[in-house]
């Protein structure tokens, strides 16, 4: 497992979010200047930080954690903040309370309050790129407050903490417009662009309805469910079993099973596990020990050339070509 730990320190918005790693992160770094930091993690990647305002943070993360299926976030915090994850790509995961997961992916926007959900965080693609807007509600209000005087962040917090601490929107144009080009910006304006796009969002959350919520989450047992899955599929990659063998064998209706696997994956279970074995071909073929004939039988292919038109169909390229 992959264990982090957030400090966040009132009242100095230079140290309002630092990432410290511990157990398998014993090698990190954090560089930078009063308004920018990188946190680098290594093999890991990395944090990228921008204090934008009194009590505001944006941190781009992208990170790589292939080996490790959970990340556990440690501390809870005397500060009333807020957080806002937008997933470029991916997938990410909170727990909520003692038996609530939620899952988003690429586009997806999630609202949520750091105290309630932050006690277990999941990446079930084993990476994930996207952004946080990190809130200490009471700091940031009064100077958001001089931007949209009709806006404010201490109610908002509130009205959040009262219906589940969190709002996921999924992905929309609207999202894509006010988040999507924070990911590309020239060095020269990043700072004052990174301050108008923030405050743009926060003109939108005034004016959008959040009291709808979308039945989106998962119990620990579902999600368990899912895992023992995904490992069954994984661990025997030449089997044909179906969908209703999965839910007989574990106990649950073949309806409920495909909409909590795609949940937690963002994929159909079989289109999931075709990407998987292919992917997982290209990194037989690229070991070299195997032929394309073994590797084709291997990924669970009743023939090579079954194997070869799908691996080109999503590959790009014939088993053949990739190896040269």
């Amino acid at each position: 497992m992959f264990y982090i730990r957030v400090d966040i320190i009132k009242g100095m918005n230079e140290n309002l979010f630092e990432l410290f790693g511990e157990v398998f992160v014993t090698d990190f770094s954090i560089t930078g200047d009063d308004y920018k930091k990188i946190i680098d993690l290594g093999e890991y990647g990395q944090f990228e930080t921008y204090s934008l305002f009194p009590g505001i943070v944006l941190a781009f993360i992208d990170i790589n954690l292939q080996n490790h299926e959970n990340v556990y976030v440690e501390e809870k915090l005397s500060s009333r903040l807020l957080m806002i994850n937008h997933c470029l790509d991916g997938r990410y995961a909170y727990s909520v309370g003692d038996d609530e997961i939620i899952y988003f992916g690429k586009g997806d926007l999630c609202i949520n309050i750091y105290d309630m959900t932050k006690t277990c965080s999941d990446f079930p693609l084993g990476f994930y790129n996207g952004l946080e807007i990190f809130i200490d509600v009471d700091m940031a209000n009064d100077y958001v407050k001089q931007y949209i005087p009709d806006f404010d962040l201490i109610e908002f917090y509130e009205l959040l903490k009262k219906s589940h601490g969190y709002v996921l929107l999924r992905s929309n144009n609207k999202i894509d417009h006010v988040i999507g080009e924070l990911y590309h910006v020239d060095n020269r304006i990043k700072l004052s662009y990174f301050k108008l796009k923030c405050l743009e969002l926060l003109l939108f959350f005034s004016i959008t309805n959040f009291d709808v919520h979308e039945n989106i989450s998962l119990t620990k047992q579902q999600v368990k469910i899912v895992d023992d899955v995904k490992n069954e599929l994984i661990n025997d990659l030449e089997s044909k079993i179906t969908i209703d063998e999965l839910a007989d064998n574990y106990g649950i209706s073949k309806t409920t099973l495909k909409k909590c696997f795609k949940k937690v994956h963002g994929k159909p279970i079989f289109k999931w596990r075709k990407e998987y074995k292919l992917e997982y071909a290209c990194k037989l073929i690229e070991g070299g020990s195997y032929t394309i004939s073994e590797i084709s039988k291997m990924v669970g292919y009743s023939s090579p050339s079954k194997f070869t038109q799908a691996f080109k169909e999503y590959i790009g390229c014939t088993p053949s070509e990739y190896k040269k």
